[in-house]
């Protein structure tokens, strides 16, 4: 720490790298995972390393159960014939070694650039998961514990949640009324009656010439709608429309 009159300036504190104690893994399961990883960091070694120096290079590698894997530059069987032969390239002449150099600076970029994606892949995914790990830190609002808030604390926390509820119930019927499909035509609700018939007296309604065998029936009495009555009917007349089935029976009507 290094102090200039009242200011203080804190270094910061490096974190140092975690090192890994080389020894045998006893786990069976971990041992074949520990394997794959390891052999496919050599290879990517091993290919940068050929790429970026122009070096001919091999790598041979025995699992535990005794399968051979190889990887080389330009190819591990030629790096092995070559070193068996005692250094001298059987291989390629000065056409061949052009074609092959101009493969390689060719397909370079690509590979730098398919490098630093990976990089930034790698990267991504780190922070992906620090997000997940300090959000599992703070829980959600609606699940924290009631017990110890104060009565002012509650109702803020009451409205809060009326006001959460209050939405998705709206949500909700939003994507309901996106997702019935329209009524056709015949099942439109009818408009509302605006008039209602005036009353009709007893005399109207009887004929001025009646038979005989009709005289003594009793006369049939018609009265005045109320407002109530037509709602009434109205609203019926439009749920059987709107519902399009069902007996008038369950409606209020005799069939």
């Amino acid at each position: 720490m290094a102090s200039f009159g009242a200011n203080t300036v804190t270094k910061p504190i490096k974190k140092r790298k975690r090192t890994i104690e080389i020894k045998k893994v006893e786990q069976i399961n971990r041992r074949y995972v520990t394997f794959s990883k390891r052999k496919l960091g050599l290879f990517n070694k091993l290919t940068e390393l050929s790429v970026l120096c122009q070096v001919e290079a091999a790598v041979i590698i025995t699992s535990q159960n005794g399968k051979l894997y190889t990887c080389g530059y330009p190819d591990a069987d030629a790096v092995v014939r070559r070193y068996l032969s005692g250094g001298l390239s059987r291989g390629l002449d000065s056409e061949s070694k052009k074609r092959q150099q101009d493969a390689i600076e060719t397909l370079r970029p690509e590979y730098e650039a398919t490098q630093n994606h990976l990089k930034e892949e790698q990267k991504r995914l780190q922070e992906i998961k620090e997000t997940r790990k300090s959000s599992l830190c703070f829980p959600s609002w609606w699940n924290l514990p009631t017990e110890g808030m104060g009565l002012e604390d509650l109702e803020q926390f009451k409205t809060s949640l009326e006001r959460l509820k209050f939405n998705l119930v709206g949500a909700l019927q939003e994507k309901q009324m996106n997702s019935v499909p329209s009524m056709p035509n015949a099942l439109m609700v009818p408009p509302m009656p605006s008039t209602v018939l005036p009353p009709v007296s007893h005399a109207a309604m009887v004929p001025p010439m009646m038979p005989p065998q009709f005289q003594n029936m009793p006369l049939l009495s018609v009265q005045r709608l109320s407002g109530n009555q037509v709602q009434d009917d109205y609203w019926r007349s439009a749920a059987i429309a709107s519902n399009g089935f069902g007996s008038l029976k369950s409606y209020g009507y005799a069939t």
